[in-house]
């Protein structure tokens, strides 16, 4: 007999697929890793079961360790959270999701019911006002409409932590078991391509997917020609870059993220090095493009529609990078990007899908 005790036995080991109608008139091929297929739908699924596991050692930032009955809390834009709330699920301990406010402008959301089949405990993030006075509120919102809801969502988790003794909050964007969970997909890819890795690149917000490919790149003794980072457009809060193409050299990482963080007091975001940070002091990755909703949704209407592949708009867009950097390359160079999630948490956006990371 032949069977898993555990869900969490089937998160990783996805497969590689080569796009043969997209990639269809380009010589080099495109890959793509089907991280979709994960239990909870998304590649998540890696760094939530690296990030519980690290808590349950109290690997934390603070020393605090998950203890039986805890409870483990983060914030998130819909895949973290049913990724949490699964690994959760199946280790015994409860958790505590708080959701992006500004996600809910309908009665009815699909991030939230499907977070909720997994029995934690739901709750939308604190508005702004919470914590930020009404002058400096206006003045960020100026700059950048929704990352006050990101970091206020993020304050409500450090208060959690604060407020509840065998409470931990895992904190994916400065927590380095996150990136240490996914360099196995790039151990993965490495073991699939026998070692043929041209270029290699995914979305970037936290950093922690693309870094930790690019570490298991460099374990393998692999160098790929291209390393390359995706963001979407006016997603300045993260990188910064004057064309939609930019060169190391040409993108910083913004300091608007610290800056709404210190006026909100959530001073771990201010003085901690976040997995981004890293990722680009390490040298990583060579260049950064910049998608537009509309380019990504598009990219992943045709995945569906030409590929068979249910995803979202972070792998419509990995995937209309990827095809342009192969049509750049020789015959038989090997370019890999992730589809990283399944298209049911976008449908509450239907028809104007939004590529976030």
């Amino acid at each position: 007999m032949k069977y898993i005790n555990s869900i969490l036995e089937a998160i990783g080991k996805t497969p590689l697929l080569k796009l043969n109608k997209l990639g269809s008139g380009i010589e080099a091929n495109v890959f793509v890793k089907l991280e979709y297929l994960n239990p909870s739908g998304s590649y998540k699924d890696r760094m939530a079961l690296a990030m519980v596991e690290s808590a349950e050692r109290g690997d934390t930032w603070n020393g605090k360790k998950l203890s039986p009955g805890g409870t483990v809390v983060e914030a998130s834009a819909g895949n973290t959270a049913p990724a949490v709330a699964l690994v959760c699920a199946a280790k015994g301990y409860k958790s505590k999701l708080f959701l992006y406010r500004y996600y809910f402008a309908k009665e009815v959301d699909a991030r939230f019911k499907i977070v909720q089949a997994y029995g934690p405990q739901v709750e939308v993030s604190s508005d702004p006002e919470a914590y930020l006075p009404e002058d400096l509120l206006a003045d960020f919102v100026e700059k950048h409409k929704d990352l006050p809801h990101v970091i206020a969502a993020k304050r409500d988790c450090c208060l959690e932590e604060e407020r509840n003794q065998n409470t931990v909050w895992v904190d994916q964007i400065y927590n380095n078991a996150n990136y240490r969970g996914q360099t196995e997909i790039g151990r993965e890819i490495a073991d699939q391509l026998d070692g043929k890795v041209d270029a290699i690149g995914c979305s970037a917000s936290s950093g922690a997917s693309l870094y930790g490919m690019c570490l298991a790149m460099r374990e393998r003794g692999i160098k790929p020609e291209m390393v390359f980072g995706v963001v979407p457009g006016g997603s300045e809060e993260y990188i910064e870059m004057e064309k939609s193409e930019g060169k190391r050299g040409d993108f910083r990482i913004s300091r608007l993220k610290k800056d709404v963080a210190k006026a909100m007091g959530l001073e771990k975001w201010v003085t901690e090095k976040s997995i981004l940070e890293q990722l680009i002091d390490d040298g990583y990755p060579d260049v950064f493009f910049r998608v537009s909703d509309e380019e990504a949704r598009n990219m992943a209407n045709r995945l569906c529609s030409e590929e068979g592949i249910y995803c979202g708009m972070s792998s419509g867009a990995n995937v209309a990078i990827a095809l342009k950097i192969a049509s750049r390359m020789k015959k038989g160079q090997n370019v890999v990007t992730l589809i990283v999630d399944r298209r049911d948490r976008y449908l509450s956006e239907y028809p104007n899908d939004k590529y976030v990371v």
